[in-house]
């Protein structure tokens, strides 16, 4: 398997060949049994920030010392709670990656891929940053979550507590600041903001195994159930295409039971399922 485009070019001044290589490892393994073309897309991601972002990661440590870069996935079907250095709390969902050093300098910054929850620990001598490919977030002690899966056609932050400040990678200038039970949403495809009230706690109602949809497309409630299940689901027909799906799930309702909700809110709309493969049609 050849490497990602590019990867003969990435600047690794600060970073070993050894270290490359068992990032460049892990990635592979992660994605080998994958057959669809995103799943090669989500390979990309992880290696962008696998890689590149490290040598930010080293700048923002002590100057004085060497320090590691730690990496922690959540697979599929799968939540994983993280402290970071400083005693921040990260709740990671399903199908995510974050990659933050073992110990923190006069910047604290972490990168992610996929989604997770954030409640920072307060310094506000040493802002707190989450960046995705998309989106930078700064803070100093907050709650907070962020929604940046590569798959996903937006980027989304909402503030449980405290203050954020939020912008699109490339353009810093159009930074908003945001307040609890508000959100921020970046648009990839047109590069939209979008802010606007909101319920927090739905925000983050994942991390206890609830599901919360407002006005969401029938392609994300999919993928959503997709990671959460490990499954994979399949839409025969793009008549459903426009459906919006608004519904909360808070009893630990099984794969089953969501499948038939789902039927039920969209007219027409049936299932069959053969052990982890779905259909919709």
């Amino acid at each position: 398997m050849k490497p990602f485009p590019g990867w003969e070019n990435i600047d690794v001044t600060d970073v070993t060949p050894e270290e490359i290589e068992r990032s460049w490892n892990a990635v592979q393994k992660k994605t080998r049994p994958a057959k669809r073309n995103w799943r090669w897309m989500a390979a990309a991601a992880v290696i962008a920030v696998a890689i590149s972002l490290p040598l930010a990661l080293r700048r923002d440590a002590p100057v004085t010392e060497d320090v590691s870069i730690c990496q922690v996935s959540a697979t599929r079907g799968e939540r994983k709670d993280v402290i970071l250095p400083d005693g921040t709390r990260a709740v990671l969902n399903a199908e995510s990656v974050l990659i933050y050093p073992e110990r923190f300098g006069d910047r604290r910054s972490v990168f992610l891929s996929g989604e997770a929850s954030f409640d920072v620990t307060s310094d506000t001598e040493h802002p707190f940053y989450v960046r995705t490919a998309d989106v930078t977030v700064r803070v100093h002690g907050t709650r907070f979550d962020v929604n940046a899966y590569f798959n996903e056609p937006s980027v989304k932050t909402t503030l449980v507590r405290g203050a954020v400040t939020v912008w699109p990678e490339k353009a810093p200038e159009r930074a908003v600041s945001l307040q609890p039970n508000q959100y921020f949403e970046w648009d990839r495809e047109t590069g939209a903001i979008t802010t606007a009230s909101v319920d927090a706690s739905e925000a983050i109602a994942w991390e206890n195994g609830s599901l919360c949809w407002r006005s969401a497309s029938l392609g994300s409630v999919i993928r959503t159930l997709e990671r959460r299940f490990a499954v994979s689901i399949h839409l025969a027909s793009g008549k459903y295409d426009g459906a919006l799906i608004t519904a909360n799930f808070t009893h630990g309702e099984s794969l089953d039971e969501l499948l038939e909700a789902l039927c039920m809110i969209v007219p027409g709309l049936h299932y069959t399922r053969e052990n982890q493969v779905i259909y919709l049609k």
